[in-house]
């Protein structure tokens, strides 16, 4: 659901917890500073360590401004750890505070990599927290983003934890990617990987953010189809950029299609709600396994511009 900024903060109502990421772009604030302490039961925000300075001044803004916010760190590429400070923080929440009515948690993932979302979510869904909770997303897309460079480098690249999938050694594998505009990162996971055949996405025109976005998409589509033409199993798909439960059923139906005959390994390269719903369709179906390009440097002087409104999206309704 798509709401003005100006209308989120009623949309929501009542908020028990309030959970969010520290990050470098001037969006990741975006939603923390429109709330007020006292609208908000307890507030955390999840800081990886060995972070850019200007995550660390925006962590501190958002701190300033909400009296009752708890600051918690987690390492930085270490996923197992990084997965158990995710759980114990939120299983100790509900166990001291939980009465009679399900607690309503909001999280702004905004900030959070693709890696650490995911990790988050697949804590947030263990039946034991979904039960005593209804959990709902927020997220402000970005207006534009830097086209010269957003990223460099490749620091590794990994099956994202609780998304390994079961995958038979003697199934060749077939790389789905969600293509974004990060070229390196895109060749980088088809070089590592090695995959028997490809299998590329694009954002359909009418989910997309705005006209630019889309264009820019189609440019690295058209690109990348071209150079590894080779490899492509058959001319695409479409996904939403917008639409969890739209990309989550795009992603299913490719595994329907696909799983018996190969190992199916998705990159989900684009925005944030495309990523949620390959995780949510991953959730669903244990074969599929999801990975996770991490980067070496990010362009925080230039990496985005904001846009004007948030997504709204309720958790239970993808499970």
């Amino acid at each position: 659901m798509k709401i003005d900024k100006n209308n989120i903060i009623h949309e929501l109502g009542k908020i028990d917890l309030f959970i969010c990421a520290s990050g470098f772009e001037s969006r990741s604030i975006s939603f923390a500073l429109l709330l007020n302490a006292v609208q908000i039961r307890d507030s955390i925000i999840f800081h990886q360590q060995e972070n850019y300075s200007t995550s660390e001044k925006n962590r501190d803004l958002i701190k300033n401004h909400l009296s009752n916010l708890n600051i918690i760190e987690f390492p930085k590429n270490k996923p197992f750890d990084t997965f158990e400070i995710f759980i114990e923080n939120i299983e100790n929440y509900i166990k001291q505070t939980f009465e009679n009515e399900k607690l309503e948690i909001v999280v702004d993932i905004t900030a959070f990599t693709r890696e650490t979302l995911l990790i988050l979510l697949r804590a947030l869904t263990i039946p034991h927290i979904i039960e005593y909770t209804n959990i709902k997303l927020i997220y402000m897309p970005a207006q534009s983003y830097q086209e010269e460079w957003m990223t460099k480098g490749v620091r590794e690249i990994r099956p994202i934890l609780g998304y390994s999938g079961l995958l038979s050694p003697s199934k060749p594998s077939l790389l789905v990617m969600l293509i974004g505009f990060e070229e390196e990162r895109m060749r980088t996971v088809i070089d590592i990987f090695e995959p028997f055949n490809i299998l590329l996405g694009k954002p359909c025109r009418e989910s997309s953010i705005n006209e630019g976005l889309f264009t820019i998409s189609e440019r690295k589509y058209d690109d990348l189809k071209s150079e590894y033409e080779h490899l492509l199993i058959d001319d695409g798909f479409t996904f939403s950029c917008q639409d969890i439960q739209k990309t989550k059923n795009v992603i299913l139906d490719i595994y329907n299609k696909y799983s018996g005959n190969y190992n199916i390994i998705i990159a989900p390269l684009n925005n944030k709600i495309s990523t949620i719903g390959v995780a949510f369709a991953a959730l669903k179906e244990e074969g599929i396994q999801v990975c996770y390009p991490s980067a070496n440097q990010y362009n925080i002087e230039n990496y985005s511009t904001p846009s004007d409104f948030f997504c709204l999206y309720d958790v239970k309704q993808y499970l």
